[in-house]
């Protein structure tokens, strides 16, 4: 029975390790993304919700409404000098009436200092360094077993 109680104590130090560590890693990383600038006026039916980047990625999360329905938003990223650092051309889709989409993409471009938004017809070349999904808790378990196990 001593055995059994140590072995539980045990665990439950571990589980709780585990989400202390969690909390401070969620913590940790986002404390370093910052609010990034945009560059002119944002485009009518789009919400701005969340541009924010570190030194090395960032994050962008935008609301679109039905009034922009069938077009595409185009993302440019700027550095401190205003040279454009990446372009990405985002699909609004169909949009219900008195609906909102939510639209969240993420980006691994270093130095990234302010964005500029804006509503095309026709998509064009994006380029290297954007990401439509973040790296989730399990989809890089997931891809480190694949890895160990092939």
């Amino acid at each position: 029975m001593g055995t059994m109680k140590t072995f539980v104590k045990y665990a439950i130090w571990i589980i709780l390790f585990w989400i202390f560590s969690d909390i401070l890693i969620y913590a940790g990383i986002n404390s370093t993304y910052k609010d990034i600038e945009s560059k002119g006026k944002i485009p009518d039916g789009i919400e701005v919700v969340q541009v924010q980047a570190t030194t090395v990625n960032g994050r962008i999360k935008l609301k679109a409404n039905n009034s922009l329905s069938g077009k595409f938003l185009k993302v440019d990223l700027y550095s401190s000098r205003d040279n454009i650092l990446g372009t990405q051309y985002i699909e609004i889709g169909n949009v219900s009436e008195n609906q909102t989409k939510e639209i969240e993409t993420y980006f691994k471009i270093s130095e990234v200092k302010s964005y500029q938004i804006s509503v095309v017809d026709e998509p064009g070349e994006s380029t290297v360094g954007f990401m439509d999904t973040a790296m989730t808790a399990l989809s890089v378990l997931v891809l480190t077993l694949k890895v160990l196990f092939i």
